[in-house]
Formats: structure tokens, C-alpha cells, sequence
């Protein structure tokens, strides 16, 4: 299997906490498991050839926010070809410009341009938010709201033998042998110590304190299929942050740090 994510320099400067409301919930009112990990099949798309998984994770995003409101969106290994060659120049004449994505290129082009489906439709995201690195109750928390979070992660040398095994991913000890950077979008949540997510065709598990030594960025986009039919997300000041929207640049990577627990 591929990776693909590049390293991560920087982090969204808009950080979904800052629009949080009251509503908040907190990660002791969550009920396990949630989730809608079975409601689309996981495909490949192209993963296990090239280093195309901001892609093929952007695709499933879509294609899972489309089922929730009960639409089905088609899309091919021809489509993650067209979007990864538009969003980072690869060649497939040229197997070194199969160099993977910057995080911050995928989300400006999926705000921009949006990903196109096999029927010519273009998926945009209205904006994209990031959540405190390595924080798995924030994870929880805006999982329990948004339905998924898009993460990168530093994969160690284990990991594929752990998903190969049907394991989730999981912490061994020792010095870590990271392979490379890679992006998923988180889905679901088994218990409050294990999430669910689409990867290389499947559905995948990972733990928390994996996601705290490996995670690298998260983000929840605010895609346009969450504001269809005049509804807009429980839980968020989305005035707010549409007002903000010129923020949404980047910054200098924060450092992981405690925070107040959020409260109900």
C-alpha cells in the first residue's frame, strides 16, 4: 500500500475550537459506539499504486456525505487520477512527480475548484477548520458533530502489518520507524478510546494514544453538503467563522498543549 501525504509545516490557522458554542458536547455525554462507517464501501482509488491518499480520502469524505443525505456519487480511479495530477503536477509519464500532496494544496483546491466526479459534478467545500494536533476528545468531539474529520498521520513500519492483520492501529513500544506521512478521514468511534476509518479500501481502526504520537494535522471541512436544504451544523458558530473565512490561511505548527475540558 501507498502513502502519499506530505510533511506537514503548517497547521490550519483557523482552529475549529474557536467557534464552538455552548451546545458543545462533552466527550463523557458521547454515546459509543456512533457513527456511520458502513454506510458507503470503501474503494481503493488508486492508493495502492500511487502516493494519492489526501485524494482518495477526500473522495470517500464526499462520497459518505453524500449518503448520509441519501444521494449516491460516482466516482472512478480516472477521477483521483485527474484530481491528484491537478492538485500536484503529477505526470504519469514521470514516476518522480509521484510525490504526494500538501495538505493545504488539497483543501484550497477542494475549495476553489472542487473534486469532480465520474458524472462532471464538482464537490466543493465551503471552509476547512483545524482541530488541536494529537487532541483525540477534540477528534471525538467534532466527529460526534461533522460525521468526519480528515487526519494526517506519521505511519511507523508496523502499521500495515497491524491493518493487515484487521487490527486497528495501535502503539507498540520502542523507537518508531516512520515510513511516511498519510491521510484519512476518520469516520466513527467503537468506544472512547477507538476510532474507525476508511483506508486502503477498508474499513480501519486506530487508538488513541497511536493518533497522539502520530497525528500531524485534522480538519473538518465544512463541506456544501452540509448546508443543503438551509440546515447548518449543530454545534457551531457558522456565522462566525463564514465572516472569518479571509483567515483561512496558515500559520507556524502549534504546540500540543492541555486545554480545558469542554462542558455540556
Amino acid at each position: 500500500m501507498k502513502y502519499g501525504l506530505k510533511p506537514v509545516t503548517e497547521q490550519p490557522r483557523v482552529r475549529l475550537r474557536d467557534y464552538y458554542t455552548s451546545e458543545l458536547p462533552s466527550v463523557g455525554s458521547l454515546k459509543f459506539p456512533f457513527g456511520h462507517a458502513d454506510k458507503i464501501q470503501p474503494q481503493m482509488f488508486m492508493n495502492d499504486q500511487l502516493g494519492d491518499c489526501a485524494i482518495a480520502g477526500s473522495i470517500e469524505e464526499i462520497r459518505l456525505a453524500n449518503a448520509l443525505r441519501g444521494v449516491t456519487v460516482n466516482f472512478t480511479d480516472a477521477q483521483a487520477l485527474s484530481a491528484y495530477e491537478a492538485i500536484t503536477g503529477y505526470n504519469p509519464d514521470d514516476s518522480s512527480t509521484d510525490a504526494g500532496t500538501d495538505v493545504h494544496d488539497l483543501y484550497q483546491y477542494r475549495k476553489s475548484t472542487g473534486i469532480i466526479d465520474a458524472d462532471g459534478n464538482a464537490h466543493k467545500i465551503v471552509a476547512y477548520a483545524g482541530l488541536t494536533v494529537g487532541d483525540w476528545d477534540e477528534l471525538l468531539i467534532a466527529l460526534s458533530l461533522f460525521d468526519m474529520v480528515g487526519i494526517g498521520i506519521q505511519v511507523p513500519d508496523y502499521a500495515q502489518t497491524q491493518f493487515e492483520a484487521g487490527q486497528p492501529w495501535h502503539l507498540e513500544p520502542g523507537p518508531q520507524n516512520i515510513e511516511g506521512g498519510h491521510y484519512i478521514p476518520v469516520v466513527g468511534a467503537t468506544d472512547a478510546t477507538t476510532a474507525q476509518l476508511y483506508t486502503w479500501g477498508a474499513v480501519a481502526g486506530i487508538t488513541q494514544p497511536f493518533y497522539a504520537a502520530n497525528n500531524v494535522v485534522a480538519v473538518v471541512a465544512l463541506t456544501e453538503e452540509l448546508f443543503t436544504d438551509g440546515k447548518s451544523p449543530e454545534g457551531i458558530d457558522v456565522q462566525r467563522l463564514q465572516a472569518d473565512l479571509s483567515g483561512l490561511n496558515t500559520g507556524n505548527v502549534s504546540t500540543k498543549a492541555p486545554h480545558a475540558e469542554p462542558t455540556d
